[in-house]
């Protein structure tokens, strides 16, 4: 008797299988293309089902789950506060969904470039951090935990102790190198300032952030440092014997398609590793789109994820919503990072919501910078939580209809056969019994 309920039982479960399978091969030709095309989407939310390498694609916001309406909002806010946005791009699942040019000339001859291109001020450290894992990712550099002192042999520093000698790749990365370091009290014009050194000094930038004195241990405290990030370019020339632009061209503009791109140097010839990198927007958000597919371009792994992983996770925790990680600023409680330049220059990229959002700006010194306040109250807030997976309307119409008709056959087909089953045993007992 067990052994012919064990086989009834395994029979039942086939059945319950068999039925709906049958049901989706029956209709699968009456369901539109898109609707796979959306379960395609929901298995690589990412990959927008093409490369944007000759060119982004353009789509509605609800298209791709967000609202054209909370977007126009930021556009009007913008326009009506008079901000000095030069440029707002917004992508989801691979696809342009907002591309504004709100105040294309305010501010031209500090933030704007040649050819549409535009400064991106520290947008560049972002930029570093990936050369540097490239070159790690090809055999360049060995690791992040390589002293930064061995990586110029052939040059002399001064003020060279124990701590200088224990610095780190990672020190640099994550702005704890225990340089001293000042942009901010003089002008960028001022010989004082030491970004202005970085640019004009004679024996060039590294030597000149190298000969620094120590003023803290290596690792220990965060102190927001351009000139750290100028020796990582530093680094890149001396360990692929190109400049850092070269590098760049043929490991990452190249593939991406990235051009024109300009990228000034310092009186020694090292590529300016924390500044002046000028892009146009649309290639900027094209940056953002390798890393929110984890260093894949066109099917091919131009950088690895887990670099990707480790130098976008939150090293320093700024405040409850701002964070630092290694040339990346990050938003801890919105699982964002993004790249960040003076004047309002942004790359954000939420894995999240699939979404790459760039902003070029011109604010001056004084003025308040909206930018990723703009991106939290209408960019993140302009998904729709009912289209999250990438469905529209249509596309959910047809799931149900699909699906609900398949959910009452199981339950029908189930209850009929456990009532049969009820049954066979009664019959089996009283059989059993006699009677």
């Amino acid at each position: 008797m067990n052994n012919v309920s064990s086989k009834n039982r395994g029979k039942k479960i086939l059945q319950l299988i068999m039925i709906p399978a049958l049901c989706i091969f029956l209709l699968a030709p009456s369901v539109p293309a898109e609707f796979f095309m959306s379960i395609e989407s929901i298995a690589e939310p990412t990959s927008g089902h093409y490369w944007p390498t000759a060119g982004w694609r353009n789509s509605t916001p609800e298209e791709q789950g967000m609202s054209s309406t909370k977007l126009q909002e930021m556009i009007t806010h913008i326009i009506n506060a008079g901000l000095d946005v030069h440029s707002v791009i917004v992508t989801r699942n691979g696809y342009v969904v907002l591309e504004e040019y709100p105040n294309p000339y305010q501010g031209q001859s500090r933030t704007m470039s040649f050819q549409g291109t535009h400064y991106l001020y520290s947008v560049t450290k972002s930029f570093s951090s990936c050369l540097i894992g490239m070159a790690i990712n090809q055999g360049l550099i060995d690791n992040t935990s390589q002293t930064v002192l061995s990586f110029f042999p052939d040059m002399t520093f001064s003020n060279v102790d124990e701590r200088k000698e224990r610095m780190t790749l990672n020190d640099l990365l994550t702005m704890r190198s225990g340089l001293p370091w000042d942009e901010t009290t003089y002008s960028f014009n001022d010989v004082r300032n030491d970004v202005y050194q970085v640019n004009f000094n004679s024996s060039g930038g590294v030597q000149y952030v190298l000969d620094k004195p120590m003023e803290y241990n290596p690792g220990t405290v965060f102190r927001y440092n351009t000139g750290a990030s100028h020796i990582l370019s530093g680094i890149i020339q001396e360990t692929t014997n190109m400049t850092t632009l070269e590098f760049a061209t043929e490991n990452l503009f190249n593939p991406l398609n990235i051009s024109p791109v300009y990228w000034p140097s310092d009186t020694k010839g090292v590529n300016f590793g924390g500044f002046d990198l000028q892009l146009r927007p649309l290639d900027m958000a094209k940056f953002g789109y390798l890393y929110l597919n984890n260093g894949t371009w066109d099917y091919e792994q131009l950088m690895t994820a887990e670099w990707i992983q480790n130098t976008t996770a939150t090293v320093t925790i700024l405040s409850s919503t701002h964070g630092y990680a290694a040339q990346w600023h990050t938003m801890p409680d919105l699982n964002v990072y993004y790249a960040a330049g003076l004047y309002g220059q942004y790359i954000f990229v939420s894995p999240e919501y699939n979404i790459v959002a760039v902003f070029t700006s011109g604010y001056g010194v004084g003025d308040y910078d909206e930018n990723p306040q703009m991106f939290r109250d209408y960019i993140i807030a302009s998904v729709d939580d009912a289209q999250a997976l990438g469905f529209d309307l249509l596309q959910l119409g047809i799931i149900l209809a699909v699906s609900l008709p398949l959910v009452a056959v199981v339950i029908i087909y189930y209850r009929k056969t456990r009532q049969l089953s009820i049954r066979q045993n009664i019959e089996l007992v009283v059989t059993d019994t006699g009677v």
